[in-house]
């Protein structure tokens, strides 16, 4: 018969175990969620950032090619929409970055948040594990 500390302890236990495991579920809440659309909000930006970076490119190097010998009458039209466009590519570029820098500052959130949960979880199953060792049954793995 366990005397009434030994079944204190075991209330404190359980206690535990249980805080841990609630710990662990409210930071695993809607983690699948966030990482996927994360994931798709990264992929999008890397893909909106390779398609500025190569309109930037592209734009740049035609107009080098118009200003060779001098941007004719005939060739100011063409200047003004490859430069307008290089311009936009460039705003876009810096914004999609922007948006690159918050997806992956949202995946470390993500990452250390599931970081957490594994780590209530083991703190559940070793308070469990204690609940065990004190009734009589398995005890803690060495």
């Amino acid at each position: 018969m366990p005397t009434a500390d030994e079944l204190v302890l075991q209330m404190q236990h359980l206690q535990a175990q249980a805080r841990n495991a609630l710990d662990a579920r409210a930071h695993r809440a809607g983690l699948d969620r966030i990482k996927s659309s994360t994931q798709k909000l990264a992929w999008q930006c890397e893909q909106e950032i390779a398609d500025c970076e190569t309109v930037e490119r592209d734009g740049e190097t035609r107009l080098d090619q118009l200003r060779e010998g001098g941007v004719t009458r005939e060739e100011a039209p063409e200047y003004v929409a490859v430069k307008r466009a290089v311009d936009d590519a460039k705003k876009r570029l810096v914004k999609a970055r922007a948006q690159l820098n918050f997806a992956l500052d949202r995946m470390e959130e993500v990452e250390r948040r599931e970081y957490l949960a594994f780590h209530a979880e083991v703190r559940a199953e070793t308070h469990g594990a204690l609940v065990d060792e004190a009734l009589g049954g398995p005890a803690l793995p060495e």
